[in-house]
């Protein structure tokens, strides 16, 4: 992927960071960090903060949420100049969702560092699963 994003960069400098090019860099960034933490997995478990551990275990999958929404927000911006249609709310809906979606973990994390014991666990996952599994 790293290669990738070289390739494009030396091809087309005069773009600058195009959103095919943020992906490219996302996802390897993603994968890295979930590489550090496989390597890595029983020192991550064994931290003091428990809230830590969560982080650490939340922080790839948050990215790669990033990521693929971003590469939602390509299609969606080829398609509207494929159409001809404005584009020019799709970035902003990009960075709202993802800052909504960022607030409610970290509202999940600070909720789950100041609660005693599994019931925080319990809660969190039943309201992953309320949101999951709505209709």
């Amino acid at each position: 992927m790293q290669v990738q994003l070289v390739r494009i960069q030396l091809r087309v400098p005069e773009y600058g960071w195009t959103t095919q090019k943020v992906f490219h860099l996302m996802n390897f960034v993603v994968n890295g960090l979930r590489a550090v933490q496989f390597g890595f997995y029983w020192s991550v478990f064994h931290n003091k903060p428990k809230v830590l551990d969560m982080i650490l275990l939340d922080l790839p999958g948050l990215l790669f949420f990033s990521t693929y929404t971003l590469l939602v927000l390509f299609w969606a911006e080829i398609y509207h100049q494929a159409r001809s249609l404005p584009a020019d709310r799709l970035r902003p809906a990009y960075f709202i969702v993802n800052g909504l979606v960022y607030l409610l973990q970290v509202c999940i994390w600070i909720y789950m560092r100041f609660s005693k014991g599994p019931v925080a666990v319990e809660v969190a996952e039943l309201f992953f699963s309320g949101l999951l599994c709505s209709d």
